[in-house]
């Protein structure tokens, strides 16, 4: 794909790729701009109602306007490729800011904040991010924090159900043809059985995201995906105190929250 032309966009480079499609560096020769160009698995529209759900879905995620929301510029297709086109951010993955002990508060705060207030935002156009982790969080060269692929996980699921995530689950934790979308360890107790979910999911992950910062350690852990998934739905994780004594009291009652096994008893 590296230096081929879908459409108007030179493909420099790649950036990543997963479950949800590669990810490629691109240059929008129309434009004269760089951007993100991701190419979307075939089966988003492998009948026309996909194809119209898909459309329906990315036009919603792309009215998205916020500075700590990555930006979908388009959806388009050429030489049998369906893909997006998106604001291109250079910068590190959240993930490399996990320490060994945990940040202090001052450093978990600057990126807690923005972090929240960018998924409030989405929350409040009805938009689930559906897999928050901190693979899909960059801090650009400004120390901006910007949230990747909103809405890129529904739009890669045919529908709202699910079935025994035991028998769906793929081994990178990540299913596009059903309910069950998102990485294991940052998976929500309703995902995880394959449940329907709303903002509320969001907010379990981020409460992970935000346990992992705090600590240094996913707070639900396993050998496998399923053990993974167990641990989700039964197991309470250490008090954030236990493995970052420096934290203050208040950020342990906000993550306690955040991962309340039952969704009525979260932040909405």
């Amino acid at each position: 794909m590296i230096g081929k032309t879908l459409a108007h966009y030179r493909i420099d480079g790649l950036l990543g790729k997963g479950g949800m499609g590669e990810v490629y560096r691109a240059h929008d020769t129309k434009l004269g701009r760089d951007v993100a160009l991701k190419v979307l698995p075939p089966e988003l529209a492998a009948t026309p109602e996909r194809r119209a759900r898909f459309e329906r879905e990315a036009r919603a995620v792309a009215a998205l306007r916020h500075p700590g929301i990555v930006t979908i510029h388009s959806i388009e297709e050429a030489d049998g490729v369906r893909f997006l086109t998106m604001e291109l951010v250079d910068g590190e993955p959240l993930s490399s800011r996990v320490r060994t002990g945990g940040l202090d508060a001052e450093s978990l705060l600057r990126l807690a904040i923005p972090l929240t207030e960018a998924v409030g935002a989405a929350h409040a156009k009805g938009i689930t991010h559906r897999d928050l982790k901190p693979a899909n969080v960059v801090i650009d060269s400004s120390g901006r924090v910007m949230v990747l692929d909103f809405g890129i996980a529904k739009l890669s699921a045919s529908d709202d159900s699910g079935e025994d995530a035991e028998t769906r689950l793929q081994t990178d934790g990540i299913t596009q043809s059903g309910g069950i979308v998102g990485t294991v360890h940052y998976m929500s107790p309703e995902q995880a059985e394959g449940k329907p979910v709303d903002p509320r999911s969001d907010v379990f992950s981020l409460g992970i995201v935000l346990y992992e910062l705090a600590t240094g350690e996913r707070p639900y852990r396993g050998s496998t995906p399923i053990s993974v998934l167990s641990s989700i739905l039964r197991d309470d994780p250490p008090p954030v105190a236990e493995r970052n004594a420096a934290l203050p009291a208040d950020l342990e009652r906000i993550v306690r929250r955040c991962l309340a096994k039952d969704p009525a008893r979260r932040y909405a």
